[in-house]
């Protein structure tokens, strides 16, 4: 298998750099369970979408970021402690994300494969964290919506439906971004037929 291109190397570097870092901070702080947060896994599918090439991957992560971060940015916003390194996965990581996609292409589908993989994250959450921390919401109705949602079935489905759709728009969000103009596309193809 070739190696990566430069760039993807780059990126994959400060995704592998992102995910050492703040899962270093959870282990040192006494959390590893919190490792398993879908915004903590992405840098590590991230890396490896970028070192292996793997379109995939780096959408996925993508996909699952751009569903983490504001929800992590409203769960600050109403008053939840930051962890100082927690800016690399929720602020660096939808960059590199981006760019990582950019270089990659977005595979067909993305947006399922995003949502298949969210699914499995969350089983094997509930199997192997403890319910306090409630990881990935695997456990219970997050603190504060218990009034609004007194059934957990009820909240796991809306927000199941809400990460599937939030993944739907970013697929389509991405695709529209990858699309060469078609002016540009049309003028490429013009130069083509006059070539002799």
């Amino acid at each position: 298998m070739a190696a990566p291109p430069a760039r993807l190397t780059v990126l994959g570097g400060l995704a592998a750099v992102a995910f050492l870092v703040h899962g270093g901070n959870h282990v040192r702080r006494g959390s590893p369970y919190d490792l398993l947060w879908m915004c903590n896994v992405a840098p590590l599918l991230l890396a490896a979408g970028c070192f292996l090439a793997r379109p995939g991957l780096a959408a996925v992560a993508a996909l699952w970021l751009a569903f983490g971060t504001p929800m992590w940015a409203l769960d600050v916003a109403t008053g939840s402690g930051v962890i100082l390194t927690t800016f690399l996965p929720h602020v660096l990581c939808p960059i590199v994300a981006a760019l990582a996609v950019r270089e990659l292409g977005l595979p067909r589908l993305a947006w399922l494969k995003a949502t298949a993989a969210m699914l499995a994250l969350v089983a094997l959450t509930r199997a192997v964290t403890p319910p306090g921390p409630n990881v990935n919401l695997a456990h219970r109705v997050w603190a504060g919506w218990e009034a609004t949602f007194p059934r957990y079935d009820q909240y796991f489905a809306l927000m199941l439906a809400g990460s599937a759709l939030t993944f739907f728009a970013v697929d389509r969000a991405l695709a529209a971004w990858l699309r060469p103009p078609r002016r540009a596309a049309a003028g490429d193809m013009a130069g083509r037929a006059s070539t002799p």
